[in-house]
């Protein structure tokens, strides 16, 4: 090494990373699931409307 100057990245950096970027990607799916529930909610008060004027 130059001068006890590091290069590259350890290999706590990259566990560290790792866990950042997998706990994104849990929130990024959990934001989907919530997102899919939503559009079923949204489906359900739809239908539900259209059946109500249709008496």
């Amino acid at each position: 090494m130059d001068g006890g100057r590091q290069t590259g990245m350890t290999l706590i950096e990259v566990l560290l990373a790792m866990v950042v970027l997998g706990m994104g990607f849990l929130a990024l799916a959990a934001l989907q699931v919530q997102a899919l529930q939503a559009t079923e909610s949204a489906l359900r008060t739809t239908q539900a409307a259209y059946a109500e004027q249709a008496r």
